[in-house]
């Protein structure tokens, strides 16, 4: 965790944006099924500290009006009751209806691991507002009778006092005056879920300072791609389906990144060859700052062996110490990609496109200007611009009216550009937050998909294009499965093979009962 340093400029990328319903109409390619709910057999963690994820809550819920009562216990969040009169009068007695309350719990798993539990509380609770006296006598005493058994039977139900013990204490939320019931709210927890894991990722712009790590130390091994001791370095293997009605000279599509994954870079390396391999000379546009121009040069005409990786990773944009996701180990090896492709004759360009200099819709300006010049020189090129989707959707930023994305300069000039969302599953990524005390961290982060975005973690690779451009801004998406997160180039982990697929990954927990003082057990969250 790293305090935030005077001239580090953050610009929201947008990498994990939401978007509004999808239009009505049919996509010309199938779209995938629908994500149904499903009996999930772990909880959700969120890769965070809890008092971030309850703060969260708290906002989430006084957004929706709920009042929330003072708790001894920081791991809690109780709301106060919110009662709707239901029923009609009947012999001086009438139901006030349900009185609903909300629980938040939390449970800490380690410095950066949570789960969170929303439970919904209800009760009952029934007034008199006419004065039935028990020693009166006839029909009214036989009323009252008849009433007050119908109650006593009503409020034991819920067991109140049974349900909340822990250690033979009464639980802090519970009030003996009503049967008590709660149950986890799966919906609510979802919209935290999205609140926490669909917030636009920071792009860190270290300007003039030097923000750099002290490299000097000697890289294993094991540390550097091993592509180029292939005999065929690149061998183009896996193909887009939907990308083939597109591809034609002169082609230039912007895909909206999820910054920080390891499979939005491949798919994009996918595109790349297969364009390639169908004869055409191809540009890669990447949101890497143009001071690194020279050394992606130098290291697209290398053999790529370590002494050449050593080189590219040189800059300070890979070493800087806010490692957003751009300088991933993905991102390197996509440039490993392009340099075997140009090793077999292939017609391969990279553009660094970014700055470091200029922030907002100058940085926008500045990136549309370092596509249109080749775009210009190289008219039968296609053109891959890969950007957080921010600087890739044509609609208006919902957060600064004045903000011209890098995508409507390019539109201006030409405007057959298609632009893809990508689609994807819940998963998890590497990107940078600023923490409750102001201070900036980079790590692995959950991500969750928003309606419009989300697709089965099953859902192979693909481009599926909409009949007409979306409301905010695309013409389709590249689905690419279930995230998964990429460290940053520099860094000594995060290149390991990857474990046996049958090895339960270590951040899976249990689904957990309900804390006492509910009325049902804890349907549980699956984790990404």
């Amino acid at each position: 965790m790293h305090r935030a340093l005077a001239g580090l400029v953050l610009l929201l990328a947008g990498c994990a944006r939401n978007v509004r319903p999808p239009e009505q109409a049919e996509a010309t390619q199938a779209a995938p099924a629908p994500v149904e709910p499903e009996q999930p057999k772990y909880e959700h963690i969120f890769l965070m500290p809890p008092e971030r994820a309850l703060a969260e809550a708290a906002k989430l819920l006084k957004n929706e009006g709920w009042v929330l009562q003072p708790m001894e216990d920081p791991r809690l969040l109780l709301t106060e009751w919110r009662a709707a009169q239901i029923g009609t009068k009947s012999w001086g007695y009438q139901s006030d209806g349900d009185h609903t309350r909300y629980l938040v719990s939390s449970e800490s798993l380690s410095e950066r691991e949570c789960v969170i539990r929303i439970f919904k509380m209800k009760r009952v609770a029934f007034s008199n507002d006419v004065e039935i006296k028990p020693e009166a006598s006839g029909a009214i005493h036989n009323r009252f009778v008849g009433m007050k058994r119908f109650e006593d039977e009503f409020r034991a139900r819920g067991a109140p006092v049974e349900l909340a013990q822990r250690e033979r204490d009464t639980a802090a939320w519970v009030e003996l005056n009503g049967a008590t019931q709660g149950t986890r709210d799966l919906e609510l927890e979802r919209q935290l879920t999205l609140i926490l894991e669909s917030r636009p990722s920071l792009e860190t712009l270290t300007g003039s300072l030097k923000l750099s790590r002290d490299d000097s130390f000697a890289r294993d091994p094991t540390f550097y791609l091993k592509r180029w001791k292939e005999p065929v370095q690149e061998p183009c293997e896996r193909k887009v389906p939907g990308f083939q009605p597109l591809l034609k000279a002169g082609l230039t599509v912007l895909i909206g990144e999820q910054l920080g994954t390891k499979e939005v870079p491949a798919s994009v390396g996918d595109l790349m060859c297969e364009a390639s391999q169908a004869g055409h000379a191809v540009t890669l546009a990447l949101t890497v700052p143009d001071k690194e121009q020279a050394r992606i040069d130098a290291y697209l005409s290398s053999a790529g062996k370590p002494a050449d990786q050593d080189a590219l990773l040189g800059g300070h944009f890979w070493r800087k110490v806010q490692q957003d996701g751009r300088g991933s180990r993905a991102m390197m090896d996509l440039l490993d990609r392009a340099r075997a492709l140009k090793a077999q004759g292939r017609a391969i360009s990279v553009v660094a496109m970014d700055t470091d200099m200029s922030q907002g819709k100058a940085r926008d300006a500045h990136m549309a200007g370092k596509v249109l010049k080749p775009r210009a020189a190289r008219p039968q090129d296609v053109f891959l611009v890969l950007a957080g989707n921010a600087h890739t959707r044509l609609g208006d930023a919902d957060w600064n009216d004045d903000f011209v994305p890098l995508s409507r300069h390019v539109v201006e000039k030409h405007p057959d550009v298609k632009v893809l969302e990508v689609g994807y599953a819940q998963g998890r990524r590497w990107g940078c937050d600023v923490e409750l005390n102001g201070d900036i961290t980079c790590n692995v982060m959950g991500i969750t998909p928003g309606p419009v975005v989300e697709i089965r973690p099953q859902t192979p690779v693909g481009v599926r294009m909409l009949p007409k451009v979306h409301s905010e801004g695309f013409h389709g998406f590249l689905d690419v499965g279930a995230l998964s997160a990429s460290l940053p180039a520099i860094a000594l982990r995060g290149h390991e093979p990857e474990a046996p697929a049958a090895e339960p990954a270590k951040s899976q927990v249990p689904a957990a009962p309900a804390p006492a003082g509910s009325g049902e057990a804890a349907t549980p969250r699956s984790a990404p």
